[in-house]
């Protein structure tokens, strides 16, 4: 068994946010038989938007840190990824533009230490851990320490 440290972040701007982040956690925890599981306080804050953005776009996100022990072995990141996407898809998040608003986003923002590229489909640790405040102001909160790890070893 390889026990790693896997880091998600979660978001919704759409219906019942709580529902969606909380929902979200415990599909991720039964799916990818995770222990040892951590959640951040609600970090509110605006969308972020493209120029020219439609205004209904602009609605507060929700967004929180989960993290979880998880075993690589039965979990490969592709396959976290793929029950991110089927989790989504079951609490009824719908395919629209980028930056639209959404039910619920789920992101792989860090595993331990790893550095994986598979593609252009997943990119560890997350390309925008260091770059958004709801993200950093959630993992300090869970695991501050791994945050700090991160950035000696990424920035």
């Amino acid at each position: 068994m390889q026990k790693f440290r896997i880091v998600f972040g979660l978001g919704s701007n759409l219906g019942d946010r709580n529902f969606y982040l909380d929902e979200a956690v415990r599909e991720l925890e039964i799916q990818l038989l995770l222990t040892d599981s951590k959640k951040s306080k609600i970090f509110k804050n605006p969308a972020m938007l493209l120029p020219n953005s439609p205004r209904d776009w602009d609605r507060e996100f929700f967004n929180i840190a989960f993290s979880a022990d998880i075993d690589l072995q039965k979990f490969p990141p592709q396959k976290i990824l793929e029950v991110a996407k089927e989790i989504e898809k079951k609490l009824g998040r719908i395919d629209r533009e980028k930056w639209a608003p959404r039910e619920i986003d789920v992101d792989i923002l860090a595993i331990e230490n790893l550095k994986i590229k598979i593609a252009d489909k997943l990119v560890i640790p997350h390309a925008g851990l260091f770059q958004r405040e709801f993200f950093l102001m959630t993992v300090k909160e869970i695991e501050s320490e791994l945050l700090e790890k991160l950035r000696e070893i990424f920035i």
